[in-house]
């Protein structure tokens, strides 16, 4: 019977250990997968989509890189609504805002593929538009990414 007791305080030592490990194999693959946010220069961002700059109007910017496997930026800023909705026309032409979106806080939303990949390295972006306030000022995310 004592050995018994041991032969399963051993396996659970050892289950126990595995579970650790793989915790904390997950931990780093989900920290590595999500990355780490450093800023950059909205240009650098906008750049990478094939983009001169942020649309005319746009205001309260912040830009960061997100570290992970894959490249993507994250850029952030507000713009008149109509502005907004204008720029989407002339920089993406034939691409709808939808609001079938997630996550579902935000009002519009579009996936724009690009093809061929822009020179600057982006390969498809999300954008998102939460409308503020009266409903004329749009919050938007630009992301480009390369996969």
């Amino acid at each position: 019977m004592k050995q018994t007791w041991a032969l399963v305080a051993v396996w659970a030592t050892v289950l126990a250990g595995t579970g650790w490990l793989a915790w904390k194999a997950v931990g780093v693959l989900t920290d590595d997968d999500l990355g780490a946010r450093e800023p950059v220069s909205c240009a650098q961002a906008m750049h990478f989509a094939d983009r001169p700059g942020l649309p005319t109007g746009a205001h309260d910017a912040t830009c960061a890189a997100l570290a992970s496997r894959d490249t993507s930026y994250d850029v952030e800023f507000r713009i008149a609504r109509a502005d907004f909705e204008a720029w989407m026309a002339t920089a993406y032409p034939g691409t709808a805002l939808g609001s079938d979106c997630h996550p579902d806080t935000v009002d519009a939303c579009a996936h724009v593929k690009l093809g061929p990949a822009a020179v600057g390295g982006a390969m498809a972006i999300d954008i998102t538009a939460q409308y503020e306030g009266d409903g004329k000022t749009a919050l938007v995310h630009f992301q480009p990414f390369d996969v």
